[in-house]
């Protein structure tokens, strides 16, 4: 009788961790999902970051295209002024 109990101790023993192993491995496949659908919503924020940012380096690109026209037309001001007061200044005023 004492193999018998002792074998029967043995099986439910099994039993026992066979039915903690299969609550665990559930609870392992629910994390897994879970992580599986917080990287999901991680990739897509990342992918609408990516758009956002391709817009704003777009945006800076043609604000930088502006600003050399703009600095090339004032440089361009800014020599006819010099050639002009450099003419009043030498050929039309008459100084003693």
């Amino acid at each position: 009788m004492d193999g018998n109990t002792d074998s029967s101790e043995r099986l439910a023993r099994i039993e026992q961790l066979l039915q903690e192993g299969n609550r665990l491995r559930a609870e392992a496949i629910a994390l897994q999902k879970e992580s599986l659908t917080m990287q999901k919503s991680l990739v897509e924020d990342t992918r609408a970051n990516i758009v956002k940012a391709g817009t704003v380096n777009d945006q800076a690109l043609e604000l930088q295209r502006r600003s050399k026209a703009a600095v090339k037309v004032i440089f361009g001001i800014v020599l006819l002024l010099i050639i002009y007061l450099s003419y009043l200044l030498f050929f039309r005023l008459n100084l003693p």
